[in-house]
């Protein structure tokens, strides 16, 4: 189960890789981070060389919305809609199925937490099936920032 997981997020990030409008620098492919759960794999994003910050908080979420999607009346994906996410409590949109480690996460999302969750899900949330995680800090700014707009 743990290698299908691996290979599954692996197909996910290499067909996503190609939408940015400018070229991507050369990638290094997903790993497993260390120290991960036998249970669940999480799967680091791959980091770029060149610098994230001129990229577009759309084109930092191409990567997330093979999971996800943002667009008020967008319908779930194989993860939750993630519209109006900052001030919501964890694991209560409606119409997702969310794991019970995000239901008893007791977080609500803001900025800081939202930073936190994308670095290393399964940390912030021991429990989570999200297995993807943005390891470049300015990747995640741009992300939590276009997260965060209305």
């Amino acid at each position: 189960m743990r290698h299908l997981l691996i290979v599954g997020a692996s197909l996910l990030l290499a067909a996503c890789g190609g939408r940015d409008a400018a070229p991507a620098p050369q990638a290094t492919p997903p790993v497993a981070e260390a120290g991960a759960a036998s249970s669940s794999a999480v799967v680091t994003a791959p980091a770029t060389a060149a610098p994230t910050a001129a990229i577009s908080g759309e084109q930092a979420f191409a990567m997330c919305s093979a999971c996800h999607s943002r667009q008020a009346d967008a319908p779930q994906r194989i993860g939750p809609n993630l519209h109006d996410l900052i001030g919501r409590k964890a694991g209560t949109r409606a119409g997702f199925a969310y794991s019970q480690a995000m239901q008893g996460s007791g977080i609500t999302w803001d900025a800081a937490t939202l930073d936190a969750y994308l670095a290393a899900p399964s940390r912030k949330v021991p429990g989570t099936r999200m297995v993807i995680s943005v390891p470049d800090a300015e990747r995640r700014k741009v992300l939590v920032e276009y997260l965060s707009a209305p």
